[in-house]
């Protein structure tokens, strides 16, 4: 009896991972999926599916923020991570296709030119904007050290610092990133130059004021329960500097408010983006990942931190 009590939390917790990580994948292959469809659909139901819509916007926003933070802060040789990452982001692309796709023939729209169109722009600017949420990321690390690895199997023992080949590679990847966005079709025939430099800024900035100060409250805080209640503050905070900006201008007659669903939506996608990242970090955190800096490694002995 004392042996089976002994291994019954065993088994419990390989069980948790596994949940946690098959929940995170669903909900990001659903939101991938239903996000054309809901789109689709907010002009019959705009209460409803306008912030469905941007609540999946937010999960796969998110998603594309944490592959880059996996990509610039693992651990592993870096054209393992590469690999992985492009790999998953090309599943989690097609699975956005295949939804635009259904709900053209759901809604009576198979535009075949249009449908061809669109997810050869969204294609070819996924690298782009990849290389957009990594830059900070990157930084982070350079600057700080920052690496995520697993319980104690790195700290102090190995290091994987950025080879010539690696730096190498990466520039390549950049040049095929620009390569590739230069050659996505433009919605009107205009040139699209204006419109990629608007939203490389917007995915660094997101980058930024989200995964740099989410990670060390989620991926470094001893107790994860008060890491959550922290992140959850942070995105109350600007949700209610939202509707702060919002109530004011009305207020004071700055501007005419938006609608009431758009306000709901953007509530909705800030709510879905840190439900996204928190429930990554559990399911990294369940598997013994987290996120160390070189001033951590420097006093367990590993001088090399990058």
């Amino acid at each position: 009896m004392i042996e089976t009590a002994r291994i019954v939390p065993v088994v419990s917790n390989d069980r948790s991972p596994s949940a946690l990580l098959a929940l995170l994948i669903a909900i990001s292959l659903a939101s991938d999926f239903f996000m054309v469809l809901a789109f689709a659909m907010i002009p019959a139901l705009p209460m409803v599916c306008f912030p469905l819509m941007q609540a999946a916007v937010g999960c796969t926003l998110a998603q594309g923020c944490l592959l880059a933070a996996w990509l610039a802060w693992g651990d592993q040789p870096f054209w393992q991570r590469s690999l992985r990452h492009w790999i998953v982001a090309a599943i989690l692309y097609l699975v956005w296709v295949a939804g635009l796709w259904v709900s053209g023939q759901a809604l009576g729209q198979p535009d075949q030119f249009r449908f061809r169109q669109i997810s050869m722009m969204v294609g070819l600017s996924v690298p782009l904007m990849s290389i957009a949420a990594q830059l900070p990321l990157w930084i982070a690390r350079q600057m700080f050290g920052w690496r995520l690895i697993r319980g104690e199997e790195n700290d102090g023992t190995r290091r994987a610092p950025l080879s010539i080949r690696d730096l190498m590679t990466a520039t390549v990847v950049v040049a095929v990133a620009l390569a590739l966005a230069r050659l996505a079709p433009s919605p009107d025939g205009k040139p699209i130059g204006m419109l990629w430099v608007i939203m490389f800024g917007a995915a660094t900035a997101v980058s930024t004021m989200t995964l740099l100060p989410l990670s060390p409250l989620l991926m470094r805080t001893p107790r994860f329960g008060r890491g959550v209640l922290f992140a959850c503050l942070y995105a109350a905070f600007w949700i209610g500097l939202l509707w702060l900006i919002v109530l004011v201008a009305r207020g004071r007659g700055l501007f005419p408010p938006p609608p009431l669903a758009v306000l709901i939506g953007l509530s909705c996608f800030i709510l879905s983006f840190a439900a996204t990242v928190i429930l990554a970090a559990a399911a990294a955190r369940s598997r013994g990942y987290r996120l160390i800096s070189g001033r951590h490694r420097h006093r367990s002995g590993d001088r090399g931190a990058i």
